[in-house]
């Protein structure tokens, strides 16, 4: 839905620092029948996916789902949330609204953390003259990249995994997209004024769903925000390495083994594969189990033609778990005297209510594992009926256990249950939800849009304090050499290679560049700015904000190009009229005068 919507709303979208903002509106108001419809359900829908990817997280951190063989997927998608807030990002700043400029301008300001540049990226986006066509271009390109890029990591997240259902039930398909639909008749989504460079406003409309790190970031620092996120990032991409310890895997035996592939289609994880036979036999196919992958669910035991338990002797799988096998629970069958008992299967993950008095209960890794001939097994052996209990289908540990037990006991799936056997004395208990009442789903699609409608532009946040205007320092310059350069003679130069004949000999190492600020009688900055680059002969960078008192305030700012007496100086003072709200940006640029007060 979001990429649908995505791509008409591109198809009237005016790619261009002018049009943008008003290319918006008019989608939005003049034609709120159906395109504003359609911006609508792209917000809500965009913030709706970050909310449900959160909540896949928060389900698979709380179920264990990043130990042993899910380590793929558990790392997969902590990659994807990065992906995802980076989308979802950069489709505010094509708005061009207050908004949207606000987020742009406070990722540069994180990003220059690490002054990568020639200069700070905030630059881009001082002055209306800044930002240009080509940047808008930049944006459209990142919109539209960065999601192509998300669906491939979507794409590489899923592989190893089998049967994959990426679409939701058709109810629950049908239920979300009404319930998004009406959210965006309920309060359509709207542009804040378009961007003003210069001030702030009191209030922004704020999305917390992908907008929150900005706040963040100024309540505590830029560097902080990076060690948080990626904190953050590495804790969760190192639990699969303090997991404990994973089951062995399951193991072929290849004297039974018939080369069928019923424990191929069966697996979950795609641990299972069929290559040509190695010992010589009549099949054209044998079993390889990549233990890497194995769940140890015991799903491919539960499909193997050949687990029957024989009159006499063991129980022979071509593959079975080696800690839980098959054979051990056909001698828990026989030790349990079933004379008139009943016997219930039951999946250790289970989470329904205890059996009844009396029974007697086998555990199994997953409900799959069970064969049927299991079940005809235990009521020859004399039992008065048989339970098999378990996580629903939807909800299994192993994703396929309880669908594939159905439909192997229903006649739908080889293995299948003997026809003879009286399915009456058979029952299958999968555990439920504690409420599946239609009210109390609608309750919680209600509370969920309410909460998706709130958060998406309330609370407002305030980029200011009552009362306060924001200044902002950029600084980038080369201060003096250590040792001044000099001219190479006629004889230096004819004696290097003509690509080394430089007119000057300069050794590495510069100056640090002294800067002093004073605003109303308080020094701002008052310090000598390192040089960048290993060798410390690249230019100085600063870039720095501060929210200070509204009013009226003498600036005082003073630029040096070495800490000596002498040095090149610029200096300037003058008397600054701070309104609440307002962006006064002094930037250091003397190719074009020195000290510019934005």
């Amino acid at each position: 839905m979001v990429a649908a919507t995505g791509i008409y709303l591109f198809a009237f979208f005016d790619t261009s620092v002018a049009g943008a903002h008003a290319s918006v509106e008019r989608l939005s108001r003049e034609q709120w029948w159906f395109g504003g419809v359609m911006r609508s359900l792209h917000r809500y829908g965009s913030d709706a996916f970050i909310a449900v990817a959160l909540l896949h997280l928060l389900r698979e951190l709380l179920a264990g789902h990043f130990r042993g063989f899910r380590w793929f997927s558990w790392t997969t998608g902590v990659v994807l949330l990065w992906f995802i807030y980076a989308s979802g990002i950069v489709g505010y700043w094509l708005v061009w609204d207050r908004v949207g400029q606000f987020s742009a301008t406070a990722t540069a300001e994180w990003f220059d953390v690490f002054a990568l540049g020639s200069g700070p990226v905030v630059r881009n986006f001082l002055t209306p003259a800044d930002v240009s066509d080509r940047l808008f271009s930049l944006f459209v390109f990142l919109h539209i990249g960065v999601p192509l890029a998300l669906l491939m990591v979507m794409w590489i997240h899923i592989q190893r995994i089998a049967h994959t259902d990426t679409n939701p039930p058709r109810a629950l398909g049908w239920a979300v997209l009404g319930t998004l639909f009406a959210v965006s008749l309920a309060r359509p989504a709207q542009s804040d004024a378009a961007a003003a460079f210069g001030a702030l406003p009191p209030a922004l409309p704020f999305d917390w769903f992908y907008l929150f790190a900005h706040p963040l970031m100024y309540a505590s620092s830029p560097a902080a925000l990076w060690w948080i996120a990626a904190a953050a990032t590495l804790v969760l991409l190192s639990l699969p390495l303090f997991a404990r310890r994973r089951r062995a895997a399951a193991v072929v035996n290849l004297p039974r083994c018939t080369g069928c592939g019923h424990c191929a289609r069966d697996c979950p994880y795609l641990a299972i594969s069929l290559v040509p036979r190695s010992d010589g036999r009549a099949f054209l196919k044998q079993a390889v189990v990549r233990a890497e992958q194995c769940a140890a669910c015991g799903i491919c035991a539960g499909s193997c033609p050949t687990a029957v338990p024989p009159p006499r002797g063991p129980v022979r799988p071509g593959i079975d778990l080696p800690d839980r096998t098959l054979q051990a629970i056909r001698e828990k069958i026989d030790r349990a005297h079933l004379e008139r008992r009943a016997l219930v299967f039951s999946c250790r993950h289970d989470r329904s209510q205890p059996p009844a008095a009396g029974a007697c209960v086998i555990e199994l890794e997953c409900a799959g594992q069970l064969p049927p001939s299991f079940l005809d097994y235990a009521l020859r052996r004399g039992a008065a009926a048989v339970s098999v209990t378990g996580c629903r289908p939807g909800a299994c540990e192993f994703r396929l256990g309880a669908g594939w037990t159905e439909q192997r006991i229903d006649g739908t799936r080889e293995p299948h249950l003997n026809a003879n056997v009286a399915r009456g004395k058979i029952r299958l208990l999968w555990w439920q939800p504690r409420n599946t009442a239609r009210a109390i789903q609608f309750a919680v699609f209600m509370l969920a849009a309410a909460l998706l409608a709130w958060l998406s532009f309330d609370p407002p946040y305030r980029p200011l304090g009552e009362g306060e205007a924001l200044v902002r320092v950029i600084v980038v310059h080369a201060g003096e050499r250590l040792v001044p350069c000099r001219t190479l003679s006629a004889a230096e130069l004819a004696a290097r290679a003509p690509n080394m004949r430089a007119p000057e000999a300069c050794a590495r190492g510069r100056h640090p560049v002294p800067l002093r600020i004073e605003l109303g009688g308080e020094v701002l900055i008052d310090e000598q700015l390192a040089p960048s680059g290993i060798a410390r002969d690249g230019a100085a960078q600063l870039y720095r904000r501060f929210a200070v008192p509204a009013g009226q305030k003498a600036l005082r700012v003073r630029v040096a190009e070495a800490p000596r007496p002498g040095a090149r100086a610029w200096e300037r003072e003058e008397e600054v009229r701070l309104a609440p709200g307002r962006v006064l940006t002094i930037d250091f640029r003397p190719q074009q005068g020195g000290i510019l007060f934005l």
